[in-house]
Formats: C-alpha cells, structure tokens, sequence
C-alpha cells in the first residue's frame, strides 16, 4: 500500500457492534464502514491503547482525550458538547446556585487546537442556543471554533433500525413506573428522587434507580419495558442525551434535564433546576403519574419516538457524509502534522 494512511481509533473495535449496543461500539462500526467505502485498503484501525505514531500525510479519525491528538494535528475529531460557558470555564454546572461538578475538559480540549475539523455531537437544545448565540454556549463555542480549520455540530446519530428491535413485542405496563438514571454528580438525580417522594411516590413500586443499565442484555430489556413505562435522568452532563434516545428508540417515554432535553416540544417531560420551577416540575410529575396514565405516556411516547425516525439529519449519513468529505480534503492539504514548538 502506498500513499497516507487513514488511522481510525476509537475504545470498542468495529466488530464489536451490534452484539455490544454502546455508543462507542457504535460509533466506530459506522466510522469504520464509512471510511473503508470511500477509500478502501488505506483506512487502518488501532486499538485505544495501542501505540499510534501518524507520520507525513497520514490522518487520524478519532475523539479526545486520544493521546496522538495532543501533537498530530492532521485530525478529524468526532466530539461530544452542549457548548455550555460554565462547564467549559469551571467544570461545573453553576446556574440557579448550584456549583455541581461534571467533567473537566479544559485540558484536553486544548489539544484541540491546530486541528483540521472537528464534527461536534450535540443535543437539539445546546444546538438551538449555538444557532441564536445564546449568551449561555456562545463563548465555549466561539473558543472551540478557534482551535481548528473546520467546525460543525450535528444531533447525534442513531442506528434506528437496531435500537428499534428492542422496542417490539413488550406488552403495555399495567401502570405508570419510571426508571431514574442516578449514580453521583455525572448522573445526578437526586432532586427528582426527592420531587417523586414529595408528590406521594413509593421507589420500587412507582419508581426504581438503577446506575447503568446494560443495553445488550435483551432479556433485561425486555423485563425493563415490561415494568417501565419512563426512563427519567437529570444529570448536569451533556453525555445523558444519546443514551436517553436509545432508549426512546427501543421503547420507553423520556423524562430528562431541560439543558438538554425539552420533551420535543412537550416541557412537561422536562426537569429545570430552576427554584422558580420546582412546583411546575412537580405539577408534571403528578400529571405524568396520575393523569395520562399508561396509555397516555405510551401515547406520548409514540409521538416522540415517530418524530426521532422521521428526521434524518440523526441519520448516520448524515454525519459520515461530512467525515469523509473533511479526510478527503484532509489527504491533499497541506494542514501541518505537528505544530512547531
């Protein structure tokens, strides 16, 4: 083989999907593909930990905090943002006088700069506020547009057809229980675990917590959507929005944080930190629970879901299509491997 390579890396290898239905399995299987199609023999996976030295005109495909990314900038990032000034600046969440912590990515989004595209995954709320230049994302925005030659924000991707599988033959729970997504600061939710008791809930029987749930586990799956009509998680992180979508997907209502989720179009299945609000998020909740009932949530979550696959700006070529287009302009620029210094 002659010519620049095209080294992808990610932390699951192509193959691992669909048996493994993470995003990260995901991600790669259809980056891999996408790749290999466009330009055959000269795309070549490594592992995450193995040792990956691009050189001349190679190109690297792949997401932080990836070591190589610190030095070799002949890159194309996929990355994950919802823009948002507080945590960029001080990983925290710190409006409504909170200072919760999330994820610092001061120092590895740094290793962004001198890159030439980045294609960032956001949520429709964060990608809303970049488009009207709310002062909420503008600046994080702004900063990371100045690192690379290329900038872009996309809704995340789904593999609808597979997700959708887990979603069929479940017959419709006899009552209203939701699922909340709870396991410390990343997936915080604390005060909606406190608003559902508050509202006369009992956890167990209205309601269960659950830390992770593995999606490939169909046989838990298929017990989830038995007994669980809603999954309800309001974390601070930008990271819950793929993971809620799956779950739209494969069946289930969604109850999430308004940063990042506004119930497609309905806000009483969003949760706001805001004090001002806490009596409305309550209000919904009893609504929720107690007013719709299983066929009104299974109602609402058919709305939603049927809106989900109608789009296709989630569909994969939609954000593949851009990827190979960045490599191809990438494999006859001249944009520098390394920065000087």
């Amino acid at each position: 083989m002659t010519g620049p390579i095209i080294h992808v890396s990610f932390p699951q290898p192509p193959d691992a999907y669909p048996k493994t239905l993470h995003w990260h399995a995901q991600l790669s299987r259809h980056v891999v593909e996408a790749l290999q199609g466009r330009f055959g023999v000269r795309v070549r996976f490594s592992p995450w930990n193995a040792p990956l030295e691009p050189a001349g005109r190679d190109v690297l495909v792949s997401f932080l905090p990836h070591p190589a990314l610190k030095d070799w900038k002949r890159s194309v990032l996929i990355e994950n943002s919802n823009f948002d000034v507080d945590k960029w600046r001080f990983a925290a969440f710190r409006r409504f006088g909170l200072n919760a912590p999330v994820d610092s990515v001061r120092e590895t989004g740094e290793w962004m700069r001198g890159h030439y595209a980045a294609l960032v995954l956001s949520n429709d709320v964060a990608i809303r506020r970049v488009a009207s230049r709310d002062p909420q994302v503008a600046a994080c925005y702004d900063h990371m547009a100045s690192l690379v030659r290329h900038l872009s924000v996309h809704p995340h991707p789904i593999d609808k057809v597979e997700f959708s599988r887990l979603a069929s033959g479940v017959p419709l729970p006899p009552k209203v229980r939701m699922l909340v997504y709870h396991a410390g600061a990343r997936k915080n939710s604390a005060e909606l675990i406190q608003a559902l008791r508050d509202i006369g809930l009992q956890e167990n029987s209205d309601f269960s917590v659950a830390a992770h749930v593995p999606k490939d586990r169909t046989d838990l799956m298929a017990f989830l959507r038995q007994n669980f009509l809603i999954v309800g998680n309001t974390s601070y992180s930008e990271t819950g929005p793929i993971n809620m979508i799956e779950y739209l997907l494969s069946g289930f209502a969604i109850y999430g944080h308004d940063d990042w989720w506004d119930g497609a179009g309905n806000p009483r299945f969003g949760w706001s930190y805001d004090p001002a609000a806490q009596e409305a998020n309550r209000a919904s909740l009893r609504h929720i629970f107690h007013e719709l009932g299983p066929t009104g949530v299974a109602a609402e979550r058919d709305r939603v879901r049927r809106a989900f696959l109608e789009r296709t700006d989630n569909d994969w070529p939609a954000l593949l299509g851009p990827l190979c287009d960045h490599v191809e302009a990438l494999l006859d620029s001249d944009h520098a491997g390394r920065i000087d210094g």
